[in-house]
């Protein structure tokens, strides 16, 4: 991959600060790696606030990272929301450069240092807010009736709602997911299992 990175620098394909941007970026690993795609292409979120901030990615920030923050337990997440409520909406922000997306998390680092126990209680109580006003249909999916989302963050919402199971649409596909019963538990039917507790049903015809 090196290799094609330099021939393509070489034929004037791309320019020499492209090339060594790729190749640092292929050698990074792990939090190193999130960070740094965090900075350049994606924009800010829970887990990238809480490294740069504290020089680690606690359990619970990288539980949600991976899992989503519908997995976070009640005790968890208050600080969560408080990283989420100054993070980068990714859609919103995908055409924007690094140099925005730069000033978007310098000025979300600053927030976070200075600001105070009053004013995160609010930025967290209007974050989930947000997310519990998340819309919904209620459809039956994999022979069960439950709430369906447009957002990836409609687990969080059905979960913190009280709801056993949900499901987001992502293109044309669906994921299911339960807090804590197994999917065939349930009787709920999908088409990939992930998890006992998560899967994915590909659209028919």
């Amino acid at each position: 991959m090196i290799k094609s990175i330099e021939e393509a620098r070489r034929a004037g394909h791309i320019s020499n600060e492209s090339a060594n941007l790729a190749s640092v970026a292929l050698g990074l690993k792990g939090d190193e790696a999130l960070f740094a795609n965090r900075i350049v292409s994606r924009g800010s979120d829970p887990a990238s606030l809480e490294l740069a901030r504290f020089g680690s990615i606690s359990e619970p920030v990288m539980r949600a990272h991976q899992l989503g923050p519908g997995s976070l337990k009640e005790d968890e997440r208050e600080h969560w929301l408080v990283l989420s409520s100054v993070s980068m909406d990714e859609n919103a922000a995908a055409d924007l450069p690094p140099t925005a997306k730069f000033k978007q998390f310098h000025d979300a680092l600053k927030w976070l240092e200075t600001a105070t126990d009053t004013e995160k209680r609010a930025a967290a109580d209007k974050e989930k807010g947000a997310i519990l006003a998340l819309p919904f249909e209620q459809n039956e999916v994999g022979g069960v009736s439950m709430r369906v989302y447009e957002s990836d963050r409609g687990f969080a919402s059905a979960y913190w709602s009280g709801q056993e199971v949900a499901a987001v649409r992502e293109g044309d596909l669906t994921f299911v997911g339960s807090q804590s019963r197994p999917l065939a538990e349930l009787g709920i039917t999908v088409d990939k299992q992930l998890s006992p507790t998560f899967g994915i049903i590909f659209p028919k015809g």
